[in-house]
């Protein structure tokens, strides 16, 4: 779930948990990671203001809370329909809460882009940026909006903002980063992740960004070198071991990508991915059927993987 907590002293919101990273790391055609189908079946992600309740609360003010707390627009307990109601809903009350209006607005931007109405997402951040035009993180989310519109310079200057306002944040930069990936300038995009690993050298994010466009530069060395530091932060997760091998594959250090994709299987034993690079190790090592049965697997669990493992340049 999303979550967005806005606190009154000092008056900050923060972005935390999924938002930030699917704001930042989402391809340009996404914005909410939850989207589905059927947005009345669909848990919608959330913005939950901060508690409200306030250190000796008067019977009133735990009246006021008791409503918020069980209002779909702030518990996150509803599907996006009844989430968007809701928070439309407050938002036509009356309340004098500026905190909860923007906390209202942002809810429903996150709503409407989980449904792909990017359209409508940039009209509520607009009018929670009206509301409070000196937050970072809302010209942030805005940025992220007109990244699934592939608005990319209205994008870029939302970031440049949120930049200018809090030069701080490695999500920011990681954000424009994939701006300008999106627009096919990795030097540029390289930058802006060098930038995020300075400011965050213990998220793993920022070096798998860059690893990628390091990739698609068909720079494996230093891309090898990223997932490496991924590793160290989170060793027993399988994607480092699975991206890094894939980075060996390319390279043709066969072996290498063996010890990785091994590591990996370890760790998960269904990952799909390791299951083909397994595969492709075995089968470019002795006789071409000798990978058959792990690939054959792995397109049972995930019918896609191939065409996916593809795209990152294997043959």
């Amino acid at each position: 779930m999303h979550c967005f907590r806005r606190y009154a002293a000092p008056r900050t919101l923060v972005v935390a948990g999924a938002l930030a990273l699917v704001s930042a790391l989402a391809p340009a055609a996404t914005f909410a990671e939850d989207a589905a189908p059927s947005a009345g079946e669909q848990k919608a992600p959330v913005i939950v203001p901060a508690d409200p309740t306030p250190a000796t609360p008067a019977p009133a003010n735990q009246a006021v809370t008791d409503g918020i707390q069980s209002n779909p627009c702030f518990n996150g307990k509803g599907s996006i329909k009844e989430v968007l109601d809701a928070c439309a809903a407050f938002i036509a009350s009356g309340s004098k809460d500026t905190d909860l209006i923007v906390a209202a607005h942002g809810n429903r931007a996150l709503g409407l882009s989980a449904t792909r109405d990017f359209d409508g997402a940039v009209a509520e951040m607009d009018e929670a940026l009206r509301l409070d035009p000196k937050e970072p993180n809302l010209y942030f989310m805005r940025a992220a909006a007109y990244r699934a519109k592939k608005d990319f310079d209205k994008a870029v200057a939302d970031v440049d903002e949120a930049i200018h306002l809090d030069a701080a944040r490695g999500d920011f930069y990681m954000l424009r980063g994939m701006i300008f990936s999106d627009q096919g300038d990795l030097d540029k995009a390289i930058a802006e992740l060098d930038q995020k690993v300075k400011l965050d050298p213990k998220s793993s994010k920022g070096y798998s960004s860059r690893a990628n466009l390091y990739r698609q530069k068909k720079d494996y060395d230093k891309a090898a070198a990223d997932y490496t530091e991924v590793i160290n932060i989170d060793p027993d997760l399988a994607k480092g071991y699975v991206d890094r091998g894939w980075i060996y594959v390319l390279k043709n250090d066969l072996d290498k990508a063996m010890d990785d994709f091994s590591k990996a299987l370890k760790l998960h034993e269904n990952d799909a991915s390791a299951l083909v690079g397994r595969g492709v190790v075995k089968s470019r090592k002795g006789k071409p059927t000798d990978g058959s049965a792990d690939i054959s697997l792995a397109i049972k669990l995930e019918p896609d993987v191939v065409d996916r493992i593809k795209k990152l340049g294997v043959e």
